[in-house]
């Protein structure tokens, strides 16, 4: 049972440590709390489900420069 109480606390303590990370990307951005959040666990998902396999990530194509490499 300590170990449970040990992976809450733990969890707990990255939540607290994501949250401020993202009220400091709101801030920054001028965006509010819920819009950076909602960003943050729709790019959770999607690479979630890119390392499951369940989504391909996109693959550049060789040969075409962007144009800060220009």
């Amino acid at each position: 049972m300590e170990e449970d109480e040990d992976k809450a606390v733990a969890a707990n303590s990255e939540i607290r440590f994501i949250a401020l990370e993202l009220m400091k990307l709101a801030a920054k951005s001028g965006r509010n709390f819920e819009e950076v959040a909602a960003e943050y666990m729709r790019n959770a998902e999607k690479l979630s489900d890119m390392i499951t396999g369940e989504e391909i990530a996109p693959v550049k194509k060789p040969g075409r420069a962007s144009s800060k490499e220009k």
